[in-house]
């Protein structure tokens, strides 16, 4: 299970990365993205939200993880830490990409969304627990 979950948060790190770091960033361009994520991606409304999306799912995967296994609260915190670091370094790239620029918001975005996906996965941890323990 260990590897598994590894495997996704490496890909998504790397996804994230990938889709921080493309020269255009029109993601409705891109072959593997649904027409209809990619359109709302690049809307002007969903500009700096769309930062966040992934990092719920990654906080997603690794509170599923941290809870299955009992991880202690400071994993969690930890786990916080590492999703805003992927997310201050997917910004600072940008600053190499003339099309591209640095965003104090996107990291923000990028931040709650990790948080988000942390305090449901725990949220839904929780319940799981309580309904295992009847």
């Amino acid at each position: 299970m260990r590897l598994g979950i590894l495997l996704i948060l490496f890909i998504g790190t790397l996804l994230v990365f990938y889709l921080s770091w493309l020269p255009l960033p029109k993601l409705s361009l891109l072959w593997f993205m649904p027409s209809w994520l990619g359109q709302w991606a690049d809307a002007d409304s969903n500009d700096r939200i769309r930062t966040g999306i992934p990092f719920v799912f990654l906080g997603l995967v690794v509170g599923a993880w941290l809870s299955a296994e009992g991880y202690l609260w400071y994993w969690w915190g930890m786990a916080l830490l590492a999703l805003s670091a992927v997310v201050v370094i997917a910004e600072l790239g940008q600053l190499f990409l003339p099309q591209r620029f640095f965003d104090w918001g996107d990291i923000l975005w990028g931040i709650v969304g990790g948080a988000s996906g942390l305090a449901a996965a725990a949220v839904i941890g929780g319940y799981h627990r309580k309904l295992k323990a009847k």
